[in-house]
């Protein structure tokens, strides 16, 4: 059995554990059963997944994961473990059993469906793909996202409220509409990411950086580290070393799009 699972980049600026957007960088699983787990894992955090538990290296198969996810860094890497389990035992529901596992379904809902997608409880709805280049501040270091959760605060006030409300129906409309100039303001958020900032105050300045490259909008990817900028085809490449450039040492930038190809299973 052959299982390939997409990352994705949740939250997008405003949509806080309500949008998610698949990108092209994979997690690729082939496994058979086994009286015990025997894994192999390569790529990505290879040794760090070689040698803790993750969602998958506790089932019972033999298998070989290639990993080319970036482990822990705000890319959905755990997300995208839990559906390919969910899938290799046969799930009829690898977002919400994925999801469940997770505390949160936007990653395995993008992760499962591929493109951009916005959860509203148990129901998930595509939205239309942006045509853009998405250009990848990889952080040196993961944080966990149990940190950072534990930093937003219990209550927000209701201008806060108003202002991501509000951001949040321009990125939408503007994901239909394709007036990528307006995604910088669109991408603002006061729910969570000014909360997280403390944590790598780096972000602020490899966000400016994309924006004087020339992205049309740029925010953490998740829960952080990782920035993700917007920007028009070929321009990706200059927005990406522009991050590098302005990010931590042992960072660093790649460019990758926005996927409408989710989980895929194979007999």
């Amino acid at each position: 059995m052959r299982v390939s699972v997409p990352a994705s980049v949740a939250n997008m600026g405003p949509g806080f554990d309500v949008l998610a957007m698949a990108v092209d960088l994979w997690l690729e699983v082939e496994a058979e059963e086994a009286d015990e787990p025997e894994w192999e894992f390569e790529g990505e955090g290879a040794e760090q997944l070689q040698n803790e538990p993750n969602p998958l290296s506790g089932l019972a198969m033999r298998g070989w994961v290639r990993n080319g996810i970036p482990v822990g860094v705000g890319l959905g890497s755990s997300a995208a473990a839990r559906v390919a389990a969910a899938a290799l035992q046969g799930s009829d529901d690898p977002i919400g059993d994925a999801g469940r596992q997770e505390g949160h379904y936007d990653n395995a809902a993008a992760s499962v469906m591929g493109g951009v997608v916005a959860v509203v409880e148990d129901e998930v709805y595509g939205l239309p793909v942006p045509d853009l280049e998405v250009a990848l501040f990889i952080a040196p270091s993961p944080v966990a996202t149990t940190i950072a959760r534990s930093v937003l605060p219990l209550q927000v006030s209701r201008a806060d409220a108003v202002f991501n409300l509000s951001r949040l129906a321009a990125l939408i409309q503007i994901m239909h509409s394709r007036e990528w100039p307006r995604l910088d303001m669109a991408l603002e958020d006061r729910l969570h990411q000014p909360h997280r900032l403390p944590l790598f105050p780096w972000v602020e300045e490899v966000i400016a950086a994309a924006r004087e490259a020339g992205a049309y909008g740029a925010a953490l990817a998740g829960a952080g580290p990782s920035v993700f900028a917007l920007c028009d085809r070929k321009l990706g490449e200059d927005v990406a070393l522009a991050m590098e450039d302005a990010g931590p040492e042992e960072g660093y930038g790649l460019v990758t799009r926005v996927t409408r190809q989710g989980l895929d299973i194979r007999q």
